[in-house]
């Protein structure tokens, strides 16, 4: 088993063309490793840098796991560029299928890698009265069809997701962060921009523009002041 997975690792690693993730569509098969299924693997991002592919994939994850600040987001360790993400799922639309599913990510940079490991796989089952989550580990594909194409149905759909994330990455540009030690204790000062408040904090609540100067508000009684991307006034 170890051996397979050291091979699916490398396989995927590699690029073969200057594509897009989303153009080649690649997939992102669910491993059985032991009694779990799981998705996992890495992806280069040769040339980027670790700060940068770190700052992408948590900006990205804000934006599109987050409903507001950091909600679903766990763990965020500046240090070790890793964070954790409980992550809602649905059926590809137009796919013929319509599903949710929920799921544990975990990202990790090292070494110019985006390092991803997704587990605790459920299917979100609506009854009459109310919904229930079904472990991928009680599925048997092999002998039911439905799980099969529960299964196949969340490859397509994670892979989607995966792909959205590190095509972000590659195109994303990022101002020079330079406060991390802030970002990493959520700490708001004068100065930072706007890319590093929303590393620190998360998607704002509410956002306006008065032309003169910007105001995020992320609690009634939490605010950020920006002028010329730069953080200006903190309210707390």
């Amino acid at each position: 088993m170890k051996k397979l997975l050291f091979f699916i690792l490398i396989f995927i690693s590699i690029r073969v063309s200057a594509q897009m993730y989303q153009e080649q569509g690649d997939k992102y098969p669910i491993i059985a490793d032991e009694n779990k299924y799981i998705v996992s693997g890495f992806i280069a991002f040769n040339g980027l840098g670790d700060e940068t592919i770190f700052s992408n994939a948590l900006l990205w994850a804000i934006d599109n796991i987050s409903p507001k600040m950091r909600e679903n987001l766990n763990n965020i360790n500046v240090k070790e560029k890793s964070f954790e993400a409980a992550i809602t799922i649905a059926s590809i639309a137009g796919s013929g299928v319509n599903n949710t599913y929920h799921c544990k990510a975990i990202f990790r940079v090292a070494n110019e890698k985006l390092v991803y490991h997704i587990s605790n796989i459920t299917l979100e089952s609506s009854g009459l009265l109310n919904s229930k989550l079904i472990p991928f580990e009680s599925f048997n594909p092999q002998k039911k069809e439905n799980h099969k194409i529960a299964m196949e149905d969340f490859t397509a759909s994670e892979s989607l997701m995966l792909n959205k994330l590190f095509d972000f990455i590659l195109t994303n540009k990022i101002p020079t962060i330079t406060h991390w030690e802030e970002i990493g204790k959520q700490k708001a000062i004068k100065g930072m921009n706007e890319t590093e408040c929303k590393l620190a904090f998360g998607k704002p609540q509410d956002i306006q523009d008065n032309g003169t100067e910007i105001q995020w508000m992320y609690t009634s009684s939490f605010y950020l002041f920006f002028k010329n991307n730069l953080l200006d006034t903190i309210i707390k």
